[in-house]
């Protein structure tokens, strides 16, 4: 059954913030499963390699040899999903691949989360935009929960 579905349009005023989703769930499943992805993926060479520039002389020092921007290319853009249940962090996978499916369950959970009961109650989702410098990144996010037959 479809618990959650939203298309979200970020931009960089997203850079390093987080967004909780709250989910409240009426009755228990045997699982849930979070559908995410979003697109672009790179941001974009211009945007960059400017971002890269500013950045550089935290990082290296003016006696230092000169270190070009294009070497830190590509810049990728980085959101992850956090999730808790009744206020109990449950745990949150930091990876690149796009989309992604995380599964939670009593029995086993996708890597990075804790197995746990689908109870009732109220659950969180929690984006968390580590790298958001594209002009507008495409979210999608979906939930489901499942029971098995």
């Amino acid at each position: 059954m479809e618990l959650y579905s939203e298309t979200l349009t970020l931009d960089p005023s997203s850079h390093q913030k987080h967004l909780k989703i709250p989910l409240e769930l009426d009755r228990p499943y045997d699982e849930l499963k979070i559908t995410f992805g979003y697109s672009p993926k790179i941001v974009p060479e211009a945007v960059a390699i400017k971002r890269i520039e500013e950045l550089l002389s935290d990082y290296f020092r003016p006696e230092d040899s000169p270190v070009e921007a294009s070497g830190f290319l590509p810049l990728v853009n980085l959101i992850t999903v956090s999730l808790s249940y009744n206020g109990h962090y449950l745990g949150c996978h930091h990876n690149k691949k796009m989309p992604q499916e995380i599964v939670i369950s009593e029995k086993g959970s996708s890597a990075g989360f804790i197995p746990q009961a689908v109870c009732q109650g109220q659950w969180e989702i929690q984006l968390d935009m580590h790298c958001l410098l594209s002009p507008t990144c495409v979210v999608e996010l979906r939930v489901v929960g499942g029971d098995r037959a």
